[in-house]
């Protein structure tokens, strides 16, 4: 009873007590909320220097990626005109040797008018013997195309 007595009779004091109490409460939470504010700043701040890092190393690893596909690119170019030069080359000799072969058979066919009977037998065995091998020369190379075109569709199909 006697701390009742007390706090009625000093009830202004007490009141002050309480208050005084209650804002010291409050600047603790207060400043503790600022600190919490100042923390999070700062893992903003690195959360933000680290994406910014990230994103640069990116940029410089997409640049030397694109530097290397075009690397590829040229070579692959390069290879690809170096291929075709050959095959111009080969495509020319080849059309040199026909000519060459056709000649060969128009003056062969001028003989063949005054030739013996054997040797027109043995004009066309000849003849037989190199348009068989001329066929089996055909269907392999036919058969090559073929498979380089499935290859070519394979790997159309297969790039991303």
């Amino acid at each position: 009873m006697s701390y009742l007595y007390l706090v009625l009779k000093y009830w202004r004091e007490c009141i002050i007590a309480v208050l005084a109490f209650l804002l010291l409460i409050c600047l603790f939470i207060q400043n503790h909320q600022a600190a919490e504010i100042k923390d999070q700043k700062r893992l903003h701040a690195n959360y933000i220097t680290q994406q910014q890092l990230a994103a640069e190393k990116s940029k410089v690893q997409a640049a030397q990626q694109e530097k290397v596909w075009a690397e590829q690119i040229t070579k692959a170019e390069q290879n690809y005109n170096a291929k075709i030069k050959q095959i111009e080359s080969d495509a020319s000799d080849a059309q040199s040797s026909a000519n060459s072969l056709s000649k060969q058979l128009s003056i062969a066919k001028q003989r063949l008018s005054a030739a013996s009977r054997e040797t027109v037998i043995e004009y066309a065995d000849s003849s037989s013997d190199i348009l068989e091998s001329c066929i089996t020369e055909y269907r392999n190379v036919a058969q090559k195309a073929d498979e380089h075109a499935a290859d070519a569709e394979r790997l159309s199909n297969a790039w991303p």
